[in-house]
Formats: structure tokens, C-alpha cells, sequence
């Protein structure tokens, strides 16, 4: 091994010649115990975000399998996964490369009395219970001045999630899951 390092560290003939003295090695950060545990969607509560007002909850069964939410439109569907996806993800597909007023500031409900706020339940495989991802806005603030929790107190990235959501979007619309299915 001193070789290897002599090399990486440009004196390969002291490490041959056995007169390199051996350099400090820091300790390695130990390796995540393998991949994130899965999670299943519980209940989403939300308050003054795009289409809703007064806080609403949309309740949800944890477990495996593909979710569907069906409704008639405009009433909070779409508001709702929007939710989800900003509150795990941190920015939402559907209007994140939109660059017009009305996408980049109709995020806030203008019909809502308190600052908006979401909260994600989830329930961890491998864990009683269930963990809350919270964002709250300030009066008056803007998209990013959100402030994520989760539990009251871990940043989201704790959760060791942040490849595998870029990678696997959680949330699909309508159009994008018809294209799926049309595709086959």
C-alpha cells in the first residue's frame, strides 16, 4: 500500500526504496449501511399552497404498490402531489423549467389567511410510526424561503435520500403516467 500512495503523492522511488516515511491517513468517513429505507406516503396536509386555501389534508394508506388520486378537476389534486414532490424533492418538475410570472410566484394561495405550509407524513420500513417532513413559509416570503424539517428538527437530507429521488421521480401527472402507459 505505501507503493500505491508513493505514487499518488509523486515519491514512487522514496516508496521503492523503502525510505518514504508513511503519511498521515486520515480516517475514512464509514460507508452508509446500504441503501435508504423505503418509505411509504401517509397523510399530506396542506395550507395556502397553489390551489388550496384553508388547510386540507388528503389521507393516504402507507404501503407498496402505485397510488392514484382521482378527482374532478380543480379540486386539489395536482396541488397536492405538487406538494409532496417540493416537500421530498425540494422543487417540482412540473414548473421547475417554466420561467413566466405566473409559475414562478402562483405557488402561494392568494386566498389564504396563514403563510402556506406542507407536511408529508411518512412511514419508514423498519420503523414504528411515522416521520413528518414540515415546510413553512414566512409571511410574505418567497418560494425559497421555505425552511424544511423533518420531525422539528433534521434537515430531509438526513434521510440519505438524494440520489435516489433525482434518479426516481416520485410523482408522476396524468400526462406523464399516460405517456408510460402509451409507450407500453
Amino acid at each position: 500500500k505505501d507503493l500505491v500512495v508513493g505514487a499518488l503523492i509523486n515519491e514512487l522511488d522514496a516508496a521503492i526504496g523503502g525510505d518514504l516515511e508513511a503519511p498521515e491517513r486520515n480516517e475514512r468517513a464509514p460507508l452508509e449501511s446500504g441503501p435508504p429505507a423505503s418509505a411509504y406516503l401517509g397523510e399530506i396536509s396542506v395550507r395556502g399552497f397553489r390551489g388550496i386555501g384553508p388547510e386540507s389534508v388528503l389521507p393516504l394508506q402507507p404501503g407498496p404498490g402505485l397510488t392514484l388520486v382521482v378527482g374532478r378537476n380543480g379540486s386539489g389534486k395536482s396541488s397536492f402531489a405538487e406538494a409532496a414532490e417540493l416537500a421530498l424533492t425540494g422543487e417540482c418538475s412540473r414548473w421547475a423549467n417554466r420561467k413566466t410570472k405566473i409559475w414562478q410566484e402562483g405557488w402561494s394561495n392568494l386566498h389564504a389567511t396563514e403563510p402556506p405550509r406542507i407536511a408529508v407524513d411518512l412511514a419508514l420500513e423498519g420503523e414504528a410510526g411515522s416521520r413528518s417532513v414540515v415546510g413553512a413559509w414566512p409571511d410574505g416570503g418567497d418560494l425559497a424561503s421555505v425552511r424544511w424539517k423533518i420531525d422539528g428538527a433534521e434537515p430531509i437530507a438526513s434521510l440519505g435520500w438524494g440520489e435516489a429521488l433525482t434518479l426516481y421521480r416520485p410523482f408522476l401527472s396524468y400526462n406523464e403516467l399516460g405517456s408510460l402507459l402509451d409507450e407500453g
